[in-house]
């Protein structure tokens, strides 16, 4: 089916592996006619800003389920560990969590790129509030785990 996408001036879009970007002073309307993942600017994370908290680190691995899928099952069985063991280190994030995982087990990546996208807003809206808040990456966090699996 379609997809039909507004892109602000100077905006940004990632379209089936392609970054695209509106280079006119007005919003471009783009027809997407391919079944391919698209991502708006603000969804897009880039790989140096994975580490800055375990909650940046858990929407990274969702939005590299969400561009590649098709290559899933064994990617998709870490991400679920990870997302467990991050609700665990984190109760308070154990909705969303729980969320993510219904959403990836149906099938429904971008469904949980939405869900942890607003994990990271309250997030990062709590660290605004008081920076005192700011948490760094826990010594055994997610990065700590992704290391050990991968051993």
């Amino acid at each position: 089916m379609p997809l039909k996408i507004r892109v602000k001036p100077e905006g940004k879009i990632l379209a089936g592996g392609a970054v695209l970007k509106n280079v006119g002073n007005r919003p471009a309307d783009l027809l997407v006619l391919s079944d391919s993942p698209v991502l708006r600017e603000g969804y897009m994370m880039n790989i140096d800003r994975r580490d800055e908290s375990d909650v940046s680190s858990v929407y990274f691995l969702l939005q590299v389920i969400y561009l590649f899928r098709g290559k899933d099952k064994p990617m998709d069985t870490f991400v679920v560990e990870t997302v467990k063991s991050f609700a665990k280190l984190y109760p308070h994030f154990e909705a969303d969590a729980t969320q993510i995982i219904a959403h990836l087990e149906a099938r429904e990546s971008f469904k949980a790129l939405k869900v942890a996208h607003s994990m990271l807003g309250q997030y990062e809206k709590s660290v605004q509030n008081d920076p005192a808040k700011r948490v760094a990456p826990l010594p055994v966090s997610l990065q700590t785990m992704e290391k050990a699996s991968a051993a």
